[in-house]
């Protein structure tokens, strides 16, 4: 008994501090939605592995299928953010790369039925890095099972089969226009 609450302690005293969520009115996030016509030989839909990339993919369907691109724009970094990494639920690290105040990259997260079906990556952290490459702050990004998109834990957009003009966070901006089409 003594032995399992000292290990319970020394586990909390040895976490690691979580790393704080980049504030809203820091940066621009903009969700583009498009059709892409997936390449295959045959015209069904075939899960396959990708080695190259150490993934799963789906391969075949009928017809263009929605596909997701975010738009990141870095307003306002702090003088300790420096650096941007991009990690995906993937083992796999996107990117990582040097930032300046209104910079602008952008994310391709691919078909949203693969996220939807846990087939590609389906989570990201946007971390802004020290110049000792230690995180400062992040932005959390995660598509739902049923499709839906958080983003810093707030509920953005529902990515169903539909595909709209490019739209911006709610949550994320605050010059959101109330008349966009809900999916």
């Amino acid at each position: 008994m003594n032995l399992s609450i000292l290990l319970f302690i020394l586990s909390v005293t040895w976490q690691e501090p979580a790393v704080p969520l980049k504030p809203n009115d820091e940066f621009q996030l903009t969700v583009d939605y498009k059709f892409k016509t997936r390449q295959s030989t045959s015209g069904n839909s075939n899960l396959n592995y990708d080695y190259q990339n150490d993934r799963i993919v789906r391969e075949g369907g009928s017809g263009p299928l929605p596909y997701l691109l975010i738009k990141f724009k870095m307003l306002k970094l702090s003088e300790q953010e420096v650096r941007v990494r991009v990690e995906s639920n993937s083992p796999k690290t996107v990117f990582t790369k040097k930032v300046d105040e209104g910079e602008e990259f952008e994310l391709d997260l691919g078909y949203t039925d693969d996220m939807k079906d846990r087939v590609s990556a389906f989570e990201y952290n946007i971390y802004f890095l020290s110049p000792k490459k230690e995180p400062v702050s992040k932005v959390h990004l995660f598509i739902a099972d049923d499709g839906t998109f958080f983003c810093q834990r707030g509920k953005a957009r529902e990515i169903l089969d539909q595909v709209l003009a490019p739209v911006t966070c709610p949550w994320c901006l605050s010059q959101y226009s109330a008349n966009l089409p809900r999916i």
